[in-house]
């Protein structure tokens, strides 16, 4: 016996309701290339999946494209997971997609240039955006792992390069499909919040793998690194390692260590530059003074005096300096008898106005810090 016939819709939505109850079809993964891809207004994302025999239509909504890792292109190797959906009124089915991996270090690569290339070409590399970076900061922000090696290395150097640079760091993910995001955001806070206080950041993690250390080759991370105010040095992995955010970034920095090493100076050094500048000004004004002695006796003295009154000037100068910077020294001040207090935030206090009864403070002396909470308040001027 014939089945009663049905209608074009009735076809379709049946096929519709086959294909979606599917428990393979409800959450399927498949592989291939992309091919036609484009890009709509809206943020919603079209393309063909294809092999050598085949091809499906796929749709990226813009709410998962969002969360996309790399950057998509024709030729792409990627593996796609989603769901059958069927277009009733086309007839037409389609793998709507919730999330695209690129696997294999070729992939990868391609995925990398894809985003460089975008970049590149939008200006977020030219070198009239790089900011400089301070000479002297005086304070620096690292976004890093606080568990990892780099802040510790980092940590180190600048410890033993100087004393005149306060370190804040402030933890993120470095690694996973939320890292770059995590290290977004805290580039967007530190600006927000640390603005005029921190002069420089340093963003980074030691060496790893590729899929390791994708998180600097995100999108949102480079968008990030390229508004933020205040400059910022990229050491992301080893030397031969190079990262979207590394191109984006005013200063590339081969290593954690190596960006440690830039980004504060030398005590040390800057003495002993000081030294030899003080003892070549001295020996270059003792020879003009030598030179001026085959002179006439009758200019001798004017330009003796007027000489060695220059070169006392100079030195006096020179060792002016030299005192202020060991007056200007932390340690130094401690060892007079003052003290440093810190809030529970590291924020150094120089007002009254800035204690409150709720909260404890760290007192640096000389030889040690106290935690103490405040009992009573007076400001200058009031009555005990």
């Amino acid at each position: 016996m014939a089945l009663r016939p049905v209608t074009v819709s009735q076809l379709n939505e049946y096929i519709s309701r086959v294909l979606t109850t599917d428990p393979l079809l409800g959450n399927i993964s498949v592989c291939g290339e992309i091919s036609n891809l484009k890009f709509h207004s809206s943020g919603h994302v079209y393309f063909s999946l294809i092999d050598e025999s085949g091809k499906v239509n796929c749709f990226l909504p813009s709410g998962y494209a969002r969360n996309i890792h790399y950057a998509l292109g024709d030729g792409l190797e990627v593996i796609v997971r989603g769901y059958i959906n069927v277009y009733k009124k086309g007839g037409t089915y389609t793998l709507f997609v919730k999330d695209v991996e690129v696997s294999g270090e070729g992939n990868l690569s391609a995925a990398f240039e894809l985003l460089k290339k975008k970049l590149s070409g939008e200006g977020l590399f030219d070198q009239a955006h790089k900011k400089p970076i301070p000479s002297f900061p005086h304070k620096i922000g690292i976004v890093t792992s606080p568990t990892g090696a780099a802040v510790r290395d980092m940590l180190k150097i600048i410890k033993s390069r100087t004393s005149m640079t306060d370190v804040l760091i402030f933890p993120a993910l470095v690694q996973g499909p939320d890292a770059a995001k995590d290290m977004a955001d805290k580039l967007d806070m530190i600006n927000e919040k640390f603005a005029g206080e921190i002069d420089l950041i340093i963003i980074g993690r030691g060496g790893g793998s590729a899929e390791d250390l994708w998180a600097f080759n995100e999108e949102c991370l480079a968008r990030a690194v390229y508004r933020s105010n205040i400059p910022i040095i990229s050491a992301v992995g080893h030397e031969v390692d190079f990262s979207i955010c590394d191109f984006v970034a005013d200063m590339r920095a081969e290593t954690p260590t190596a960006a440690a090493e830039k980004a504060v100076p030398d005590d040390a050094l800057l003495s002993e530059k000081l030294e030899e500048y003080k003892k070549a000004l001295s020996s270059h004004l003792k020879s003009k003074v030598n030179y001026f002695d085959l002179a006439s006796e009758s200019r001798l003295k004017d330009m003796r005096l007027t000489l060695v009154n220059r070169m006392d000037r100079m030195v006096h100068i020179l060792e002016q300096q030299m005192i202020t910077l060991n007056e200007n020294n932390p340690e130094n001040i401690l060892l007079k008898g003052y003290a440093l207090i810190e809030n529970s935030q590291g924020k150094i206090i120089s007002s009254v106005n800035s204690f409150t009864d709720r909260e404890i403070y760290k007192i640096h002396l000389r030889d040690g810090c106290l935690e103490v909470t405040i009992s009573d308040i007076k400001k200058e001027g009031e009555k005990s």
